[in-house]
């Protein structure tokens, strides 16, 4: 058996058992449908979306698939592509049925930015999301092993979808060192799926993920790493309340419980498996929470915003204009100093060195007895009043 017939038993078995062949209620086809267009590139639609061979299951609620369809995409040379779109209800749904399908692709791991916001490859495969989205692409024909084509039709899959929030949810990002783990991240947002994902510890049946909790876990050294982020103080605080009292009960029963568990802003992080309690401190203190508020419709604060905003702006503007004159005026009072100073030194040194006559022992003596006289003596003249 070929290594892309592999790849596509793979991800074809671990989908089917995601979805099974009952369609749940209020869920369709339509809205993927209409996300897959006729053409991608020099690719043609082969008939009309479907259904493929299995269909939505309740258990597609643990992603919030809204709506999944199928298509097949022949290329000029012949061969066929089989899309399978995903539809979901926020991008961070779509991030966590990316990292539900990444173990069937064992020879990839996660990768951002090559298809899509982020993807898992394979000989004859690719799944990648971008925003509520997630697209899988399989080789259908089995002879065909033109990986860098089937990395294209992805890729042109992806310009045409919505490109949501543009980015891996930010719980993520939030994971100490994400640039190591992204390639194994795992992310949840429902209950069932971070249970699955780290082995049904049963300090969990403590968490709730009302009012739209989600989960990231990455493993680092002997010890998983799980944050589940509340979406406000008070689920956090009633959360956090019933965790503590669920490690107390599970100590006292001498059952498993979590290396370390700590409060974290809104966030509730565990670590497990690590063998070290301080290392499992230090790595909960890497977890940072950084608030985001927003806000579902008009900001009630954005008069007060604004006036803040121009309040700020002006007195800068007024600050900046004081500095900069005060800064003017001591330059041209500089700059006048030194060119005054150099002058009357200059002169001073000049007076200085000629010779003056005075007949006031050294010092200046001024004549002017006969300054409103009409008639002046020429006598009192210097060389006697003659013209020369």
């Amino acid at each position: 058996m070929s290594r892309t017939l592999i790849s596509f038993v793979l991800t074809a078995s671990s989908l089917a058992v995601l979805f099974s062949p009952t369609l749940a209620q209020g869920i369709s086809i339509k809205e993927a449908a209409r996300m897959l267009p006729d053409r991608v590139g020099e690719l043609r639609a082969q008939g009309p979306a479907d259904e493929g061979e299995f269909g939505l299951s309740e258990t597609s609620e643990d992603f919030g698939v809204l709506s999944r369809a199928r298509r097949l995409y022949v290329s000029p040379g012949g061969e066929t592509f089989k899309v399978t779109l995903f539809k979901t209800r926020t991008d961070s749904g779509a991030f966590s049925l990316l990292t539900h399908v990444a173990p069937n692709h064992p020879s990839s791991s996660i990768e951002s930015g090559e298809v899509g916001t982020a993807s898992v490859s394979s000989p004859g495969g690719v799944f990648f999301f971008k925003g509520p989205a997630a697209v899988e692409v399989l080789t259908a024909t089995e002879s065909a092993s033109n990986d860098a084509l089937l990395l294209e039709v992805g890729r042109l899959i992806a310009e045409g979808l919505d490109a949501g929030e543009g980015g891996v949810p930010v719980l993520a990002l939030h994971l100490p060192d994400w640039e190591e783990v992204q390639g194994q991240v795992d992310y949840a947002v429902t209950l069932p799926v971070l249970k699955a994902q780290v082995g049904g510890e049963p300090v969990f049946e403590a968490v709730s993920f009302e009012g739209g909790a989600e989960a990231a876990t990455a493993s680092y050294g002997d010890g998983r790493l799980v944050v589940v982020e509340f979406t406000t103080p008070q689920y956090a605080t009633d959360n956090d309340a019933r965790v503590t009292q669920r490690i107390d009960e599970l100590r006292a029963a001498g059952e498993s419980v979590p290396a370390a568990y700590r409060r974290v802003g809104n966030y509730a992080v565990f670590v497990f498996g690590a063998a070290d309690g301080q290392r499992a401190a230090t790595l909960i203190d890497q977890v940072k929470y950084e608030k985001d508020v927003r806000w579902l419709g008009r900001n009630p604060h954005e008069q007060a915003m604004r006036e803040r905003f121009l309040t700020t702006t002006m007195g800068g503007v007024v600050l900046t204009t004081l500095k900069a004159t005060g800064m003017a005026i001591l330059l041209c009072l500089g700059v006048g100093g030194l060119f005054g100073g150099f002058i009357f030194l200059r002169r001073r040194a000049r007076s200085a060195a000629s010779e003056v006559y005075t007949d006031a022992g050294g010092m200046l003596r001024l004549d002017i007895e006969d300054v409103n006289s009409r008639h002046v003596r020429p006598g009192r003249l210097i060389d006697g009043g003659v013209k020369k």
